[in-house]
């Protein structure tokens, strides 16, 4: 088997994955079920991903950057950073509404990994990958000044990411509310956190 090939095949159980789980829910998805989505057969999965629970983290991982990649790249650009801001509420309302019909899933992911370690150690690598890129964009709003003294990178991304959690439980209790609403004023309350004269030295 060549590279491409064993690429696409990885790639297809990958969108495989993410099409059942968002379909079936993770408890009723079955290793056939997104051997037959990918087109692939069911020894694919333990040749690429070694069980169906790594295969469902690295399709959540993988989904989770397409979401907030937009976003993440507003956060790097340079320039004003109130410009800035504007372009982060832009891309993160739209990574909401991309998102909204996969929350559930992420969610029950979340709750199944407690009893199934491959899932929970892929589940643990997604949160503490966007801990650190979250805590490095608030470090460097900070040191351009455009957010307090006070703001403490790690603890403020722990804050936002358990935010994002609560949104993410009230998109599955309250499916037809717009939710994204929320997610702005959160980031509107942080750069509210920007030094006024003295006050973030």
């Amino acid at each position: 088997m060549n590279m491409a090939v064993k690429g696409d095949t990885r790639q297809r159980l990958v969108a495989g994955a993410l099409t059942c789980i968002r379909d079936k829910g993770l408890a009723a998805t079955t290793s056939r079920d997104i051997a037959s989505a990918a087109g692939a057969n069911l020894a694919a999965i333990t040749y690429h991903f070694g069980s169906k629970d790594t295969l469902v983290a690295h399709a959540l991982l993988d989904a989770v950057h397409r979401w907030l990649g937009p976003a993440r790249s507003a956060l790097a650009t340079g320039g004003d950073p109130a410009t800035r801001a504007a372009a982060v509420v832009s891309a993160l309302e739209s990574a909401l509404s991309e998102a909204q019909d996969w929350v559930p899933a992420y969610l029950e992911a979340v709750v199944a990994a407690r009893h199934r370690p491959p899932l929970a150690e892929g589940l643990h690598a997604l949160r503490r990958e966007l801990h650190g890129a979250l805590a490095g964009q608030i470090n460097q709003l900070r040191g351009e000044g455009a957010l307090g003294r006070w703001v403490v990178p790690e603890e403020m991304a722990g804050l936002l990411m358990a935010m994002a959690d609560g949104i993410a439980v009230q998109a599955v209790l309250a499916p037809s509310a717009d939710h994204r609403p929320v997610a702005t004023q959160a980031l509107a309350l942080l750069l509210a956190a920007a030094p006024h004269g003295n006050e973030g030295t």
